[in-house]
Order: structure tokens, then C-alpha cells, then sequence
């Protein structure tokens, strides 16, 4: 018989304790919902001490108004970035849909049938981006770009470089929440209300949401998992164009007009929110609550600017550092992720080593990212 060497405590060896500060930077970039919630406070309470008439609730409606357009087209594009694309002509789209809905209300069409015309006009803006990137297999940068120029352009022919006008009706100073409903309350903060539940909803409990995650973490994985993945990629933007519709919408009837550049520099703005919500560049993260308070936090830090006197062609300035800062801050998100997982991997295998025996077998190895129920084939499988 041969004796064994009996196993020492060391084997088992506690982690190096952090301190508080490293511990609570993970916390944040682990959940990027909770760092947007930390920033979104940190940016009201430093406007409270330099700005006292940023608390008014003058300042905090008109905040949450200016914040509802740019909210929505964020919803629609983390539901593409979950997916593993991005939308450039989501601006464009927005104008474009605009201009629909305002030259059929000139024609005589009815509200509603006008709206219809506009939402269907975002559809198929949507479809035919979903087909440029999955039947033409061009790159989603590439395919959303040039969709952006050919709504942009199909917009400036038809007006002729005028602005559309004249189309406003009493039921539509509603629906651009120049009428509030009841008090403070608009018709648009009740859409973006809908409408992030709606798709707060679908993104975390229905199947769709799951083949989205699925389809951004990893494409090849998914359609190993019967995921439809080409499908799926276009219902994504479908969501986004409808998404960009309801925000055309709603801007027609808060400006009473549609110039042929209304939709620029929104899809900037949208990016950010999304970003700054948390939403992955990358694919396969992001929450609508999370793109509901990156527009919030946007529509704040412009709101300081503005009450501080800073010229407005500042305000790009300060929205391309955010998003900069954002993309970094993704970034790190990405690397603490990847080394807490190595640490579970880690604490998991020497736990397996810990429980065998000298006649248990060989130790197993740590269960690799493509079995662990969090990926993109455990998904699909529920």
C-alpha cells in the first residue's frame, strides 16, 4: 500500500480581500444599470449646489419632455444592439416618417390613418435594412449608413428643402404633448411609458428577447440552437424603424413643421443612451431601463449646459465626450466581467479537486463558457 498525502487547508485558499472603493468600481461595472443610476444622481446632486433653479419643477418637466424623443429612439436601438447591430439611419428614419405623416394629413387622411402611414413607412425602412445585412450580407455600419442617406435624401427631394407645414390639427397638439393630458402629464411621456414596458417586457420574458440576446452573444451558437438567426436580425430593426416612426410622430406634432434636416444628430443621442444605459457595442447586453435613464442622464447634462449659458454648438461637443466615456467604461464592464467568471471557473474547479478523493476519478475540468446555462445554446433551449 502506498500512503497518500493528506490534503492541507492551503489548498483551499481565501481570496485577496479588496478594499471598499475597487470592491464598489466592480459592483458599477458589473451592473452597468446601477453605475447609470449612480451617474444620473451624482449629475442632480451637483446640480443642485451650482444650479438651485435646476430642482424647479418647471426645469425637471421640461427635462423629462426634452429627454422623451431621444428615449425612444434609444429603446429601439439597444433592441438592435442586443442583436449585434446598430442603426445609423434611425434619425433619418425618424424624419422621414415625419414627413409621411404630415403630407398625408395635408392630403386630407385622417389622424390615424396618418399615423398608420408613418408606422409603416418605419417598417419598411427597417426591413430594408435587415435585408442589406442579411441577405446582402453587408456590414450593419455599412447597410444603416447608406439607409440613412437614402432617407435623408428621399426627404430634401420631396420638400424641396422646405419645411413641411400647415398640417396640424387640435387633436395632434395632443399628440406632440404641446396639450397635456392632465396636468403636468403629456401624451408622449405615456407612449415612452408603453412603450419601454412593451419592450422591457419582450426583452426579458418572451422568446424573442431570448433569440436576440442569443443572436448577439454569438450567431454561430445560436443557429446551432435552431435560433432563426437572419429573422431575427430583422425584426430587430423592424422594432427599431417602428420605434423611429413613433418618435417622428411625436416630433411632427411638437414642432409644427418638418424640415428636411429633423432627424440629425439624433442617432448620435440615441447611441449614447443606449450606451450609456449599458447597452454592449459588442452584442448580447442591454436593458430598455437602462436606455430610458441614459436618455435621462443626456437630457440632464444638456439641460446644465443650457442653464449655465454654454452656447448650444457646445452641446455635440460634450454628447461625443459622454459617448466616448461610455464606450470606455463598456469596455471595462467587459474586462471585469471576463475575470469574475474566471474566478467562478477558478473557485469551481478547486472546489471539484477539494470534494474527490484518491478513488473518485480524474478531476473535471471547469464547465466551459459554451456549457453553462447563460449562454447563447441555454437561451435558445428555453
Amino acid at each position: 500500500m502506498t500512503a497518500t498525502t493528506p490534503r492541507t487547508p492551503s489548498a483551499t485558499r481565501a481570496p485577496a480581500k479588496t478594499n471598499p472603493v475597487t470592491r464598489l468600481a466592480n459592483r458599477l461595472l458589473l451592473d452597468p444599470t446601477l453605475g447609470v443610476i449612480t451617474l444620473l444622481v451624482l449629475v442632480c446632486v451637483v446640480s443642485v449646489f451650482v444650479l438651485p433653479e435646476f430642482l424647479t419643477v418647471t426645469n425637471l418637466t421640461n427635462l423629462v419632455s426634452s429627454s422623451l424623443i431621444v428615449m425612444i429612439l434609444a429603446m429601439g436601438m439597444t433592441v438592435v444592439l442586443v442583436s449585434g447591430g446598430i442603426d445609423l439611419s434611425i434619425g433619418a428614419a425618424m424624419a422621414l416618417c415625419a414627413g409621411v405623416t404630415a403630407q398625408t394629413l395635408l392630403l386630407g387622411v385622417p389622424l390615424f390613418g396618418a399615423y398608420i402611414c408613418g408606422l409603416v413607412a418605419g417598417a419598411l425602412i427597417g426591413i430594408g435594412n435587415g435585408i442589406l445585412v442579411t441577405r446582402l450580407m453587408l456590414p450593419d455600419f455599412i447597410a444603416t449608413l447608406a439607409m440613412l442617406g437614402f432617407a435623408s435624401g428621399v426627404l430634401y427631394i420631396w420638400t424641396g428643402g422646405v419645411p413641411i407645414i400647415g398640417y396640424m390639427l387640435p387633436e395632434y397638439y395632443y399628440v406632440g404633448g404641446l396639450t397635456p393630458l392632465f396636468g403636468s402629464i403629456t401624451a408622449p411621456m405615456v407612449t415612452a411609458l408603453v412603450l419601454a414596458l412593451v419592450l422591457g417586457g419582450m426583452l426579458g420574458s418572451t422568446r424573442l428577447g431570448t433569440h436576440l440576446f442569443a443572436v448577439g452573444s454569438s450567431p454561430v451558437a445560436a443557429m446551432q440552437s435552431a435560433v432563426r438567426v437572419d429573422r431575427t436580425r430583422v425584426l430587430a430593426y423592424v422594432i427599431s424603424g417602428l420605434t423611429a416612426a413613433i418618435a417622428g410622430i411625436i416630433l411632427a406634432g411638437r414642432n409644427t413643421s418638418v424640415p428636411a434636416d429633423l432627424g440629425n444628430g439624433f442617432e448620435i443621442q440615441a447611441i449614447a443612451a443606449a450606451v450609456i444605459g449599458g447597452a454592449a457595442l459588442s452584442g448580447g447586453r442591454g436593458r430598455i431601463l437602462g436606455a430610458v435613464l441614459g436618455a435621462i442622464t443626456l437630457a440632464a447634462t444638456i439641460n446644465i449646459i443650457n442653464l449655465e449659458g454654454v452656447p448650444s454648438s457646445y452641446q455635440r461637443i460634450v454628447i461625443g465626450c459622454i459617448l466616448l466615456i461610455a464606450v470606455l467604461a463598456n469596455r471595462g464592464s467587459d474586462v471585469v466581467s471576463a475575470a469574475a467568471r474566471q474566478r467562478r471557473a477558478a473557485r469551481a474547479g478547486v472546489a471539484t479537486g477539494d470534494a474527490g478523493g484518491p478513488g473518485s476519478g480524474p478531476r473535471r475540468p471547469p464547465a466551459s463558457p459554451e456549457s453553462s446555462g447563460n449562454t447563447a445554446e441555454g437561451m435558445a433551449a428555453e
